[in-house]
């Protein structure tokens, strides 16, 4: 860890403006992954990446979410991390495909129970990878770890890289373009 703060503008609409090696908590992290995830992109890679790809969408947000800030990690931290999901993956997976299955049966309060209930086990899991990443050396010369996650997962989900990604505001030139007359 080289225990330098990054201090960002706006990565992932300016949720949190720094983040320090080895304290990175949850709650930044759901606040970074609810409107990163907002942005229907974003929302439909991950889709892709959870359905078509097996990826495990708490994974690939929290590897934007440092990379966002500049960092990255060397591929056995990634290794840890993915084994940091072996406590609630198949729970959340397995609740998952129960709620599909029955959103045809229940009424729209109950489903919105079970999505909730959903979300739930999202921060539980979110909870035990902050605490793995913690335990983790974070780089800040090091390639991309959400890329090499995507091309891990398959080769065509390396293509969703680009898409899960935080991409920093477009630069102003410094003039105003205002065509209102």
């Amino acid at each position: 860890m080289d225990g330098a703060t990054r201090r960002v503008g706006n990565p992932g609409g300016g949720i949190q403006s720094t983040l320090t090696p080895g304290m990175a908590n949850a709650a930044d992290l759901w606040q970074f992954c609810l409107h990163h995830y907002d942005k229907q992109e974003v929302k439909q890679a991950c889709l892709k990446l959870q359905d078509e790809h097996q990826g495990n969408v708490n994974l690939a947000l929290l590897l934007a979410w440092i990379e966002s800030y500049g960092y990255g990690l060397a591929p056995e931290s990634l290794t840890q991390l993915k084994h940091a999901l072996s406590r609630s993956e198949h729970l959340l997976i397995a609740y998952r495909h129960l709620r599909r299955d029955l959103k045809p049966r229940v009424g729209s309060g109950q489903y919105k129970k079970m999505l909730n209930f959903e979300l739930s086990l999202e921060k539980f899991q979110q909870q035990d990878l902050v605490d793995a990443l913690n335990r983790q050396t974070w780089l800040t010369q090091a390639a991309s770890p959400l890329a090499y996650y995507c091309r891990q997962l398959s080769p065509s989900a390396r293509n969703l890289y680009t898409s899960l990604q935080v991409t920093p505001p477009a630069e102003s030139d410094g003039s105003d373009h205002d065509d209102t007359v």
